[in-house]
């Protein structure tokens, strides 16, 4: 067990850490990003239906996020958190129950201010909150993780895409969530926008209204929350099984990510055109919906072991590995930026509702070189990123030393 000075827990050191899952983790922060900058700056809809958009360029942005990011990247920092809950308890043996319930503790009341205070697609979180059952499961074999982890994601699958599917079967549901979640519906719209484009109270009441339907409908009504516990078990199965901590073979990581990420890619071009085929309808996309998550989840593994391969050839991914080491701050970075772009308050660019999707392309490419910099050159004089260490030195209960020594 790592120990403090003082005797109690102490945070890993940066000298134990495994490059892979800070490579992999910073890659994942820069691409979640890039979708979610649209929830960010637009309504709803336009963050899953690529033909709201108004030019072919914005469809063809919109359709190329799809394929290389949706569902893959967010399935993938999904399951690095819980690999994250397997590395505190096999570091911290009696100590890591009470140490991971205040992680996500914590991660909980840092979720809901960002939810609230920042932007409604927060995830923490949902993370704070399917970690506290996840952790239960961070002593069992690699076996019996695989097991559970695919029995609670299956299990969730099968909820989550009826769900889905129920307004086919509804039409008092159809039509609330085709005008919310889908089409163009300029009353809608019209809501939110002038909400965004408001001052801070204006926007912190709109977030607060809909951070209830978003926890109730979305996390638990969908079955979300079995979805994300799933992942995180299998995260951690795959790294006590090697693959999270970069130990597989090149050779095996190649035969893993070629035919993932070939049929990922085929199953989101064989969505795209099905809707597009019958007019992007929203019947036609509640049809494909249960796709949605097998591409995400053979895109994750896929990703996941060209990252490995990446790492296993000695690429240099050390500015990737540093965001990473950074991947809470970075991300809620990545939030601030969006948002003030996007807001109507005082300092607020006021872009919500009022601008194509090229140039949001451009914000993120902006950030995400803007992250690579700041983060090594940040890591050269400190330990940990501000909420980092903020978030440390809440769970061990005493302040962590930021500075590095020399």
């Amino acid at each position: 067990m790592i120990s403090s000075p003082t005797g109690g827990p102490a945070p890993t050191p940066a000298d134990q850490r495994i490059v892979y899952i800070d490579v992999l983790r910073g890659v994942a922060v820069l691409m979640i990003f890039v979708v979610n900058i649209k929830g960010m700056t637009m309504p709803f809809p336009y963050y899953i239906n690529p033909w709201l958009w108004p030019s072919p360029l914005d469809e063809a942005i919109a359709i190329g996020q799809r394929f290389v990011v949706d569902d893959k990247w967010r399935t993938i920092f999904t399951a690095l958190y819980g690999a994250g809950l397997v590395l505190v308890g096999d570091r911290y043996g009696e100590d890591a129950r009470r140490l991971l319930a205040r992680r996500n503790g914590w991660l909980i009341a840092f979720g809901l201010i960002h939810m609230i205070g920042i932007w409604i697609g927060d995830i923490l979180f949902f993370y704070g909150v399917t970690g506290l059952i996840a952790m239960r499961f961070s002593k069992m074999s690699v076996s019996r993780l695989f097991w559970w982890g695919g029995f609670c994601l299956l299990l969730g699958t099968i909820w989550s895409a009826g769900a889905e599917m129920a307004p086919l079967f509804d039409d008092l549901i159809y039509g609330v969530l085709k005008d919310s979640m889908w089409a163009y519906n300029e009353e809608v719209m019209g809501y939110q926008i002038a909400a965004m484009l408001s001052g801070v109270p204006e926007q912190l009441q709109y977030r607060l209204g809909d951070a209830v339907g978003y926890i109730f409908y979305y996390f638990l009504g969908t079955g979300f929350w079995l979805v994300t516990l799933g992942l995180m078990v299998l995260g951690m199965a795959f790294y006590r099984a090697g693959l999270l901590q970069g130990r597989w073979s090149v050779r095996t990581c190649l035969w893993i990510a070629v035919p993932c990420l070939a049929a990922a890619w085929a199953l989101d071009a064989a969505q795209l055109i099905f809707v597009a085929g019958r007019g992007g309808t929203y019947d036609a996309h509640l049809f494909t919906s249960p796709f949605l998550h097998l591409d995400g989840y053979l895109g994750a593994l896929g990703y996941a072991a060209l990252i490995s391969v990446m790492v296993s050839r000695g690429w240099p991914l050390r500015r990737l590995a540093a965001v990473g080491r950074m991947a809470f701050t970075n991300y809620i970075a990545c939030s601030l930026i969006g948002t003030t772009i996007a807001g109507g308050h005082t300092w607020g660019l006021a872009w919500f509702g009022q601008v194509a999707l090229w140039p949001l392309l451009l914000v993120v490419i902006g950030t995400m070189i803007l992250l690579l910099i700041i983060s090594p050159w940040y890591l050269s004089y400190f330990r940990y990123g501000p909420l980092e260490w903020l978030w440390r030195s809440l769970v061990y209960r005493r302040l962590q030393p930021i500075l590095k020594r020399g």
